[in-house]
């Protein structure tokens, strides 16, 4: 049984998601690390999205599955859950195809939406008394 503390440190424990990109020629091809998500859910969708949007920048138009695939595996971008010791990360190889196949909704392409950079606490802004 968890006692309380251990318990709070789950709960304040936040994910990073690797971004890769995968024309770069460096051996680790990490080009940035997003921080502050806290949740396993959340970074999974902003990866699983990420890389949507990455494959729709290399899509071409009437394009095979094979030249969609070979542009996104030369020029496009990854991204991967650190940090994190659960099982459940969302991984691109086993949904790449399914990408491929279908054409991304602009909803499913919306990274942006979750990007924790862009979310916005309460305390950011001033009260308005007036």
């Amino acid at each position: 049984m968890q006692n309380q503390e251990d318990q709070n440190k789950e709960d304040k424990r936040e994910y990073n998601v690797q971004i890769f990109d995968l024309s770069s020629e460096q051996k680790n091809k990490v080009t940035e690390v997003v921080a502050g998500f806290y949740s396993l859910e959340h970074a999974n969708a902003f990866a699983k999205t990420y890389v949507r949007d990455s494959v729709e920048r290399c899509r071409i138009p009437g394009a095979s599955r094979q030249e969609i695939f070979d542009a996104w595996s030369t020029f496009g971008e990854d991204a991967k859950v650190v940090d994190s010791q659960e099982k459940e990360n969302w991984n691109s190889s086993d949904s790449i195809m399914m990408f491929i196949e279908n054409v991304a909704t602009p909803m499913e392409r919306d990274w942006r939406a979750l990007d924790p950079r862009r979310l916005v606490e309460e305390d950011d802004f001033p009260e308005d008394d007036k």
